[in-house]
């Protein structure tokens, strides 16, 4: 089995105080062989608020100040809403330069819509109109990111990030109303042999992404990432081995990480 977790933060990050080696002691602890360095740059901020650059100057001295390790580390990046600025998006990215490894792409935002809010910052309660908005606006755009800009991301992170907070608030929506969106999402990035990302959250989100791993496979898709999503030490790696385990039931026979924006698979 392939240990890596490819989906990890540091105080680069906003919401994250953990130097880059306290993380990688904890990778080394966890047993990992790879760890990936993917730190927020989320063109809105939690209120909806532009924002378009990323600290590089900081993230490349403390990635090239890292030191040995017997994990390998690579330097990567969580871009979020590139749809809502895809020059920005390119602007970043071409400012990371030969040494970044790996793009997620995430959407933690409404756009268009809600003030452009995280999804974290809305109050779903009991009203499945606006959980169902939220999902459809966040399909919307992930259907923006895989079509019209294949080259600001590698990875698709954590398809389910609005459900998070709808379950959090009592609803009980799924990604079943919107298997046909989903599978055309899940065809493109398979045809443009991009990966999809198993996101742990830490442990706490496993068994829900076997049947999205089954649909993945069913449209072709070949390349899977997994993470936990930790921003602390002691979240670093909790639920990879399961997540291993979800993609072998789901008919994988490698997990896949990244080198050079590069797909690099590793049999499980």
């Amino acid at each position: 089995m392939y240990l890596c977790d490819f989906h990890t933060h540091t105080r680069v990050s906003f919401d994250s105080e953990a130097a880059l080696s306290e993380m990688m002691e904890a990778a080394r602890r966890a047993g990992l062989q790879e760890l990936c360095i993917t730190d927020h740059c989320d063109l809105l901020d939690g209120d909806g608020a532009p924002t378009p650059t990323f600290p590089w100057p900081e993230a490349l001295e403390q990635y090239r100040q890292r030191g040995a390790s017997p994990v390998t580390v690579r330097l990567g990046l969580e871009l979020g809403s590139a749809p809502y600025d895809p020059q920005a998006a390119r602007a970043v990215l071409a400012q990371g330069g030969e040494e970044l490894d790996f793009v997620l792409g995430s959407l933690h935002n409404w756009i268009g819509a809600q003030d452009n809010r995280d999804f974290y910052f809305t109050h779903f309660g009991d009203d499945p109109t606006l959980a169902h908005a939220a999902m459809e606006n966040a399909l919307t755009h992930t259907w923006a990111l895989v079509t019209e800009y294949p080259d600001c991301y590698d990875s698709l992170a954590h398809i389910i990030y609005p459900l998070r907070y709808i379950q959090r608030d009592g609803g009980t929506l799924t990604l079943e109303p919107f298997r046909d969106q989903v599978m055309e999402i899940f065809r493109q990035v398979a045809q443009s042999h991009h990966a999809l990302e198993v996101n742990t959250c830490r442990g706490l989100s496993l068994e829900e992404w076997l049947p999205i791993l089954r649909w993945f496979k069913s449209c072709g898709g070949q390349f899977v990432t997994v993470g936990s999503d930790a921003h602390r030490p002691q979240h670093m790696a909790l639920g990879i081995p399961q997540a291993l385990e979800l993609l072998r039931q789901a008919g994988f026979t490698y997990v896949t990480t990244y080198q050079g924006r590069r797909p690099v698979p590793h049999k499980l």
